[in-house]
Parts: structure tokens; sequence; C-alpha cells
């Protein structure tokens, strides 16, 4: 019993070690109560080919039709680089 958990540990920590999912607030005006919400996620491939997403949050609040931004937040999805990276904006 002892060595199937060894086992099981063994072959998952891998799979653990290449997990990344947070989210953090890039900026944020809690004056503005706006309703609107726009984002932009690109989904990624293990080698980082392909276009890498607005970090000022303008192409989050283009899609959005946001013109004064309340917050602006960076989401990230990943295992072993496959998965999705986004950018929401939120306001009026």
């Amino acid at each position: 019993m002892k060595r199937l958990t060894m086992l099981i540990a063994v072959l998952l920590l891998p799979v653990l070690t290449g997990c990344e999912s947070s989210t953090s607030l890039l900026y944020a005006n809690p004056s503005l109560t706006g309703s609107k919400e726009g984002q932009q996620c690109l989904t990624h491939d293990p080698l980082g080919l392909g276009r890498m997403v607005d970090l000022t949050g303008n192409e989050a609040m283009r899609r959005g039709g946001i013109t004064k931004v309340r917050s602006v937040e960076y989401r990230v999805s990943k295992l072993h680089g496959w998965g999705m990276e986004c950018v929401v904006a939120r306001g009026e």
C-alpha cells in the first residue's frame, strides 16, 4: 500500500508543479459603479507562439464599449504552458 501511494505521488508531482492559476488586479477606481464588462482572452501553447494580451486593458475596454474604467484584472490559467490568459475590464 505504501509503494502504491509513493508511485501515485511521484506521478502526480510533475503535473501539479506545472499548474499556474492566478488573478491580479491591475487597476482599480472604486468610485465608478459601471455595469459594462469587456475581455480579451488568448489561448497559449507550450512553445509560447502567438500574440500577447494587452495588459493596459485598452483592448478589453474597446471590446466592452467602456469609456470610463472601474477595474482591470489579469487572469491566468495554464497547465504546462497550455491554457488561457485574459484581461477583463469593468466600467461605464
